[in-house]
């Protein structure tokens, strides 16, 4: 498996990927596939994140098969360039169970302690996503609170935690300051 940030030549695998994930898990994401799917690639090359401060990280199997990605973006406001928010986490299932979300969100976690300032990440995810929200915790993101009926799908409704995760500040010397 070969874990790198998602470049312009991959945008079409990417919205194929992101497509699917919409389609299968559609209680797992605030877009929808319906909208998404009318999204021209012209739309979708616009808005690819490419840059420090917002980026896509994905996995990549044999013949350079995108398996899985995970969305990075910082806030930009000043008062809250501390803080970056992950999104659109999502792993093919016929690669699931593999490692490969774990792989994502260390690497994506250790790419954002490289960004100068970033002192937090943090995400939403849907209460019933048990894996998702073990992973996360793993990984040392805490819940802070619960969005009730935070996503409407035809009739059903889906709570949402928010969690966070405390980026380990180091001083100039290399040292920790926790």
């Amino acid at each position: 498996m070969n874990l790198r940030k998602l470049e312009p030549q991959d945008v079409e695998a990417f919205w194929s990927l992101r497509l699917k994930s919409l389609k299968e898990h559609p209680e797992s994401f605030g877009s929808n596939y319906e909208d998404a799917s009318l999204t021209g690639m012209d739309e979708v090359r616009r808005r690819f994140p490419n840059s420090a401060d917002q980026f896509l990280l994905g996995a990549f199997g044999e013949n350079d098969e995108l398996m899985g990605m995970i969305g990075f973006r910082r806030e930009s406001a000043r008062n809250l360039a501390h803080k970056g928010m992950l999104w659109g986490v999502y792993v093919d299932s016929a690669h699931q169970g593999k490692g490969i979300a774990s792989a994502l969100l260390r690497h994506v976690l250790e790419e954002a302690r490289s960004l100068d300032g970033l002192e937090q990440v943090y995400l939403a995810v849907v209460t019933v996503n048990e894996p998702a929200v073990r992973l996360y915790r793993s990984a040392g993101f805490e819940i802070f609170g619960t969005e009730p009926n935070a996503l409407k799908i035809g009739d059903e409704y889906y709570d949402e935690y928010w969690m966070v995760c405390k980026l380990e500040m180091t001083d100039s010397r290399g040292e920790s300051d926790g």
